[in-house]
């Protein structure tokens, strides 16, 4: 099994050019958009502007070989500090899930957000399924994320990431 920080390497590693981007820069006059990408054991499901070289908001990411998936929301959290434990709640309509994540610092800008390694995809799957908005909230801090292209990002996604 991967340690959490052997993960959260990996992703680093995968989101290296993103790592630059402020993040929630400039976000409300960006167009926000659902993408999903495969390759090679590493599937990602993301909600973040069109530039790749920017960090997504959401992004749930799946290590097929390692049997690991973890999800980043990417939204600045005020009042904790790197390791404290949070939740991480998604609702749609009547569908919820939480997941026990914790604090975590983006060095390269130096803002708290929220990441959960090692978690259940299919009930956040439930939830991204749903007809609507997405609203997730941690602590005092939420972000509503479109519906726009999220069900086809879902389907892919769902297709692709064998973690249950």
């Amino acid at each position: 099994m991967m340690s959490r920080n052997q993960a959260r390497l990996l992703l680093a590693v995968c989101l290296a050019a993103g790592a630059s981007a402020p993040v929630g820069a400039s976000r409300g006059q960006e167009t926000l958009v659902w993408v999903e990408k495969a390759s090679e054991g590493f599937i990602s499901l993301a909600y973040g502007p069109l530039d790749p070289a920017k960090v997504p908001l959401f992004l749930l990411s799946c290590f097929d070989a390692m049997g690991i998936a973890v999800l980043d929301v990417h939204t600045q959290i005020d009042g904790v500090k790197p390791g404290e434990a949070l939740t991480i709640e998604l609702t749609a309509g009547e569908a919820k899930s939480q997941v026990e994540g914790e604090a975590a610092l983006d060095e390269a800008n130096g803002v708290m957000f929220a990441e959960a390694s090692d978690i259940a995809v299919k009930p956040v799957l439930e939830v991204l399924r749903q007809a609507g908005p997405v609203t997730v909230t941690i602590g005092k801090t939420s972000a509503t994320l479109s519906d726009q292209g999220r069900a086809d990002g879902v389907s892919k996604f769902s297709q692709d990431c064998q973690i249950d």
